[in-house]
């Protein structure tokens, strides 16, 4: 009876946890640059259920165990009657009638996902566990036979497949958790601003940005010059060119080639022009003077929000670039990616989900009052 006590809790906690995201998304929505959280959940590891008192049935033991094991594009899945794959998660090994893996960039049997492109992303996978512990395949041919057995470059190397003793008789769940919250880096709407120094990055890419705590990463291009004639963004922070801090002339008009004030706004009779082409280089009055010190990170889901728009690598975690191919547009601002029909129809829906588990956490509590009660009086 307790199960379903712990998987409606479970399910509340969660639910809970998606509704600050999902609120925070809202929150947003007109936040320049702003990209929104998802939040990824898993299920509790499933853990053995073994028959404590009655007959124990040798029958199991004496079946002829078979996988069934199917090959396909850039993964294998694997299922068993019989047999369970075990799973090295953070919180336990979980065992499955069934699982579906990939051989990760280290080598090893690992469980996946497919991120927003459609590809496979093994790097937050699960080691699958044979009879001896990991199963390392590296670059060798993987084959897997009808019994569970590992084979590379035909040799074989562990079994997949664990077989329990007769006692055991299935697996229970304990419900749903939190696995992590992800940012979904989808490129937002351009607007339109015609201020020269606000800029858009349309495809993938940062602008760089040097603060107080180091090195951070943006996608908001609302900049600004302060006193030092340094281009900064809308908090002071400094962002960064080829050369270090953009140093522009103060004496800049507010739209190209228009306009009687500058970027301070004070009345100028004799302003300059400022340009930025695609790739991020700064032009004032046909001079080519920096360039915006744009970088492409591949490794995004290693990047962690901070305040005011900024991302700051992981701990422990090298960042990973590639050369820029995107395009920086100036009089334009990128504003948030959150569709607020969708998240608002995930609100409504997660409160339900709420609300169906708190009537289940009450049920299960009145009956075990009663069943307390009544059995007390027995």
């Amino acid at each position: 009876m307790f199960r379903g006590l712990y998987m409606a809790s479970s399910s509340l906690i969660t639910n809970n946890n998606k509704i600050d995201v999902v609120s925070n998304n809202i929150a947003n929505i007109n936040t320049t640059g702003f990209k929104k959280d998802l939040v990824l959940i898993e299920s509790f590891e499933d853990t053995l259920i073994n028959k404590m008192n009655g007959d124990i049935s040798f029958k199991n033991l004496q079946k002829m165990h078979e996988v069934d094991v199917k090959q396909k594009e850039g993964y294998i899945e694997v299922s068993s009657d019989t047999g369970y794959v075990r799973v090295k998660t953070p919180s336990g090994i979980s065992f499955n009638n069934k699982a579906k893996f990939t051989v990760g960039e280290d080598g090893y049997l690992r469980t996946f996902y497919k991120n927003r492109e459609g590809n496979i992303d093994s790097d937050y996978g699960y080691e699958i566990l044979g009879n001896d512990g990991s199963i390392y395949v590296g670059d060798g041919e993987l084959n897997i036979d009808e019994g569970g057995r590992v084979f590379v470059d035909g040799e074989l190397v562990d079994s997949l497949i664990t077989f329990t003793y007769p006692s055991v008789i299935g697996t229970m769940n304990s419900g749903v958790k939190l696995e992590r919250i992800e940012t979904n880096f989808g490129q937002g709407q351009i607007i339109r601003t015609e201020n020269p120094l606000d800029f858009a990055i349309k495809g993938d890419g940062f602008f760089e940005v040097e603060t107080e705590e180091g090195t951070r990463y943006t996608r908001a291009g609302s900049f600004k010059i302060n006193e030092n004639r340094e281009l900064v963004t809308s908090e002071g922070y400094k962002v960064q060119g080829l050369y270090g801090n953009i140093i522009l002339d103060k004496e800049l008009i507010t739209t190209e080639g228009r306009g009687q004030q500058n970027v301070y706004g004070d009345s100028v009779v004799n302003s300059k022009s400022i340009a930025v082409t695609p790739k991020g280089e700064i032009i004032v009055d046909g001079e080519k003077v920096d360039e915006l010190r744009m970088i492409n990170i591949t490794n995004v889901r290693d990047l962690r929000k901070t305040e005011n728009g900024l991302y700051k690598v992981e701990e422990g975690i090298e960042l990973e670039t590639e050369e820029f191919d995107g395009q920086v547009l100036q009089g334009r601002l990128e504003g948030s990616n959150v569709d607020i029909i969708k998240e608002m129809v995930e609100m409504m829906t997660l409160y339900r989900g709420y609300e169906s588990s708190q009537k289940m956490i009450k049920a299960y509590d009145e009956t075990t009052a009663k069943a307390v009660s009544e059995i007390g009086k027995v």
